[in-house]
């Protein structure tokens, strides 16, 4: 996620640093089992000493995780991820209650003014908005979104409906159902 906090070089290297220093401590102290074990022994005791020296960091960026998202309120947590792809969250809550629950949905994304990412975001906004519904393969969906690209062009398709009207850059979401 966007603005999660990320450790700078100097955190990094210190967090790394006490962690190859408490492997350093374990292996002194350790030192008479150490040496009385097979190669195959040694080998899995060096993999796991090495993976001991990444603790410190990960027990940070875990702790400083859960301290920002659990400062977020419920429109944070809803939308985080469409608001950091320049998306508004609420772009196909419309299509939601036209598409059954059983049913599936393909999406198609074309060309136009919205942001880039917003267009590779786009189908996984509609994963997460229209779950519990699946997705599909265009030639087996029930329903088609189609965001910049008109559904006709792409399949069979009868009820043409406007989910969401065009918005500044973003083009209109459009939903139609397949012909059976």
């Amino acid at each position: 996620m966007v603005g999660v906090p990320a450790a700078g070089a100097a955190t990094t290297a210190l967090l790394f640093g006490a962690g190859v220093a408490i492997v350093i401590v374990l292996v002194v102290a350790l030192r008479g089992r150490l040496r009385a074990l097979t190669l195959a022994g040694a080998v899995a005791a060096g993999a796991l000493l090495l993976s001991l020296t990444a603790v410190p960091w990960i027990g940070w960026r875990f702790v400083e995780d859960l301290r920002t998202t659990t400062r977020l309120d419920a429109y944070e947590r809803a939308n985080m991820g469409p608001i950091q792809t320049y998306l508004p969250g609420y772009l196909l809550e419309g299509a939601r209650p036209l598409i059954p629950a059983g049913a599936s949905f393909s999406v198609a994304v074309g060309p136009s003014s919205a942001n880039p990412l917003a267009r590779s975001a786009f189908p996984a906004l509609a994963l997460v908005t229209l779950f519990p519904r699946a997705s599909a393969p265009l030639d087996r969906a029930h329903w088609l979104l189609a965001w910049g690209v008109d559904p006709a062009t792409l399949r069979d398709v009868t009820r043409i409906r406007v989910v969401h009207a065009r918005q500044g850059p973003l083009p209109a979401v459009l939903l139609a159902e397949r012909r059976k």
